[in-house]
């Protein structure tokens, strides 16, 4: 989910250009994105960012709102697909090689340097390979919760 359209989302119901939205009108974007939460779980989702009780949120409380519910979705089957993808020969590591196919079959430009770095950031065990157990950690903490 790009930053950018969430930010479109957001400032189409921003209807005061206020920076802000209503609370109520994020069951709007939460079901144009295709869920259908029950009343109780949309008020779990706003609660859970509307530390103040304002009844509106910002584009950040908005942004983290939603990253949660994909993140609560993506449950450790659905990450250890995401894992396979990386992992094309099937050695249970992520290699500098993996991700370097992938960032070019997904067109997405990346120096040897930054692929580097992003294994580094993930290799806790330091052998120059990203294993599963170190995958899970870094989807599982990608998410930046930001509270007002």
């Amino acid at each position: 989910m790009e930053e950018r359209d969430l930010l479109e989302a957001f400032n189409l119901l921003d209807y005061t250009g206020e920076g802000k939205i209503l609370a109520e009108d994020f069951r709007v974007a939460i079901k144009a994105l295709g869920y259908e939460p029950t009343k109780e779980e949309l008020q779990k989702m706003v609660n859970g960012v509307d530390k103040g009780n304002t009844g509106k949120l910002s584009f950040e409380n908005f942004q983290t709102a939603i990253m949660r519910k994909i993140m609560s979705l993506d449950n450790d089957g659905d990450i250890m697909k995401s894992f396979r993808l990386y992992d094309m020969d099937d050695t249970g590591l992520i290699s500098f090689d993996n991700l370097k196919t992938v960032t070019h079959i997904l067109d997405i430009p990346q120096t040897d340097e930054e692929i580097e770095e992003m294994i580094d950031d993930a290799d806790v065990d330091m052998n120059g390979f990203v294993s599963v157990d170190e995958f899970m950690k870094i989807i599982k903490n990608s998410v930046r919760i930001v509270t007002p």
